[in-house]
């Protein structure tokens, strides 16, 4: 992690603390869909793919003020694809990379209207959430499509060449009712080695609190 990345992920847990005045704590459960891709240095073929997530969060939820917090524990399935291509003797190819994380994102909660009394939880309030991030690889395939038949090898992050086990980005989200779309923006490399690559997944996922 370079010192400028560094410092501004610590300037983002500083902006989220600071402000709360949060009064009671709420929890609830995370279900949906990811659609990601990573950013790899030098290609250009690589897709959004699309996948599951889900876990759970515990929120501070503000009774008097616009500002709340929380932090999220996420199985996330994220990865890439590659567009289609003809190879030798006319077969068509295509590659998959598919990554399993563990993340938590710790985000700032900024409510766009104060809470009302007959307000029972949440959902009726539009609200924005962003944050730093923290990921936990535990694992991947590696999948090679051959005329529509896939092979595919597990691979974990603690082969030589493989996955990186730390991931971290920066999270932004916009949410009403118990519907959230989110966006992680990667920043660290996802692969030990070759050139620079990072993720980038967008969620939609429903999501209760109590």
């Amino acid at each position: 992690m370079t010192d400028k990345r560094l410092i501004f992920l610590i300037s983002l847990l500083l902006v989220t603390f600071s402000p709360l005045l949060a009064q009671r704590i709420g929890g609830g459960l995370m279900v949906g869909a990811n659609i990601s891709t990573m950013n790899i240095s030098g290609n250009d073929s690589t897709r959004f793919r699309p996948d599951f997530t889900g876990g759970v969060r515990i929120a501070l939820i503000p009774e008097r003020s616009i500002f709340g917090a929380e932090i999220d524990v996420l199985y996330s399935r994220q990865g890439t694809s590659s567009k289609k291509w003809v190879g030798e003797s006319n077969t068509t190819l295509r590659y998959l990379e598919k990554s399993h994380y563990i993340t938590m994102p710790l985000l700032l909660n900024i409510y766009l209207r104060k809470w009302k009394e007959e307000d029972e939880d949440e959902s009726k309030i539009p609200r924005l959430r962003i944050g730093p991030q923290i990921g936990f690889c535990i694992g991947g395939n590696e999948v090679k499509e051959v005329k529509g038949k896939r092979k595919q090898q597990f691979i974990t992050p603690w082969e030589k060449g493989s996955f990186n086990r730390i991931d971290y980005g920066v999270t932004a989200a916009i949410s009403y009712w118990f519907i959230e779309v989110r966006y992680t923006f990667g920043m660290a490399n996802v692969f030990k080695e070759g050139e620079k690559s990072t993720n980038h997944v967008i969620s939609v996922t429903w999501s209760d609190i109590w």
